[in-house]
C-alpha cells in the first residue's frame, strides 16, 4: 500500500487553513518528501509522520514555497541526534542552492546532506519501486516526479482451484518464485502466478500545461497536480502554472485513475467563497475522479 499525506496545497503564500507545498508519501517502509514548504515539519509532527525516518527529499524547483522548510527541518534532525544521511533530490541548481541555504545561520549539522541534481527521465531505483524525475514547464529548472512500483505477483485463483490450492499457503511459495510439488504434481510459480503493472503515483510541482507530463502519467493510480488557477484566468501560460481544467485534460489523456488538485491559488481561499467549487466543477466537466487537496488528506493506494 502506498499512503500519501498532503501536508501543505496552497501556492505561494500559506493561508490558515493551508501550508506551503509538501507531499509525504510511505511506502514500503521509506518515508519520502515530495517538496517541503515552509511550516513541513510542524505539519509532520502534528500527524506523527516520524520525520527522523524520512532519507529522501525530492524539491521540483527552488522557489521557496517549495523548499524553504528544509532548514528548520534538517536543524530538528540535528537536534534529535540523527546520523543517517540524508539525500535531496533535484533539478539543475540543486547543489549549488542546497549548500547555501544549509549555510546559514550557526548551528551544528550531525549528519551529511547530500545533494544529488536530475534531469528529464532519470531515475532513482529503490527497493521494489522507482522514481523518475522528468522535465515540467515552469519558468526554471523544475521537475515532476513518477513513483513507480515494480511489477507485482498475483495468483490467478481460478487456475490456483483447478489444481486445489485455492486455500493453500502453497500459492504464498509460488508467488515466492518456489516450484513446488502438491499431489504428486510439479507445479511451477508460472502455472498460476502472473505478473501485474505497480502502483504509480504522479506529482507534477508547478507547472503549465504539458504533453511530457502526460507521458509520465500514462496508467498511473494517481496523478497530483498543479491547479493553482480556475479555467477563466488570462495569462495563465506566462505564471507557469495551469488551471484544473488543464489539470483535468491531463488525467483524461494520460488514463489516470484519480486526479487531485493542489497548489491553490489563495485568491480561491476567502472566507464564504465558492470559487473553490468552481475548480472542482471546472475539473470534473472533464475528469469526473477529481478531489481538491486540502492540508492533512491522506489516501491509500492498493
Amino acid at each position: 500500500m502506498i499512503t500519501v499525506t498532503f501536508l501543505g496545497t496552497t501556492a505561494s503564500i500559506p493561508t490558515r487553513e493551508r501550508n506551503l507545498p509538501s507531499v509525504f508519501v510511505m511506502f514500503k517502509g521509506d518515508r519520502i518528501l515530495f517538496d517541503c514548504g515552509e511550516g513541513t515539519q510542524r505539519q509532520l509532527m502534528d500527524k506523527n509522520l516520524k520525520f527522523m525516518k524520512i532519507d529522501k527529499i525530492f524539491i521540483t524547483h527552488w522557489h521557496a514555497d517549495h523548499f524553504a522548510g528544509i532548514l528548520g527541518l534538517v536543524q530538528t534532525m540535528s537536534l534529535e541526534g540523527r546520523k543517517k544521511k540524508l539525500l535531496v533530490y533535484g533539478p539543475e541548481g540543486t547543489k549549488k542552492f542546497l549548500e547555501q541555504f544549509l549555510n546559514i545561520g550557526y548551528y551544528y549539522r550531525g549528519f551529511e546532506v547530500e545533494a544529488i541534481e536530475l534531469k528529464d527521465a532519470d531515475v532513482v531505483r529503490c527497493d521494489g519501486y522507482e522514481i523518475i524525475a522528468f522535465k515540467t514547464l515552469h519558468g526554471i529548472p523544475s521537475l515532476g516526479y513518477s513513483l513507480c512500483e515494480d511489477l507485482r505477483k498475483k495468483a490467478d485463483m481460478d487456475k490456483a482451484k483447478a489444481l486445489g490450492l485455492e486455500t493453500s499457503p502453497i500459492v504464498g511459495e509460488l508467488k515466492s518464485g518456489k516450484t513446488i510439488k502438491f499431489k504428486g504434481e510439479v507445479i511451477r510459480p508460472e502455472d498460476i502466478v502472473v505478473e501485474i503493472p505497480g502502483r504509480k503515483v504522479v506529482y507534477t510541482g508547478d507547472t503549465r500545461y504539458s504533453r511530457n507530463v502526460i507521458k509520465y502519467s500514462e496508467s498511473a493510480d494517481l496523478l497530483i497536480h498543479d491547479a493553482t488557477f480556475s479555467s477563466n484566468m488570462e495569462h495563465v501560460d506566462e505564471r507557469g502554472h495551469s488551471t484544473s481544467l488543464d489539470a483535468a485534460n491531463v488525467a483524461k489523456l494520460a488514463g489516470v485513475k484519480q486526479l487531485i488538485l493542489t497548489h491553490i491559488s489563495r485568491r480561491y481561499q476567502n472566507e464564504g467563497d465558492d470559487t473553490l467549487l468552481e475548480l472542482l466543477k471546472d475539473a470534473t466537466s472533464v475528469f469526473k475522479n477529481t478531489l481538491l487537496a486540502y492540508d492533512f488528506l491522506t489516501l491509500e493506494i492498493k
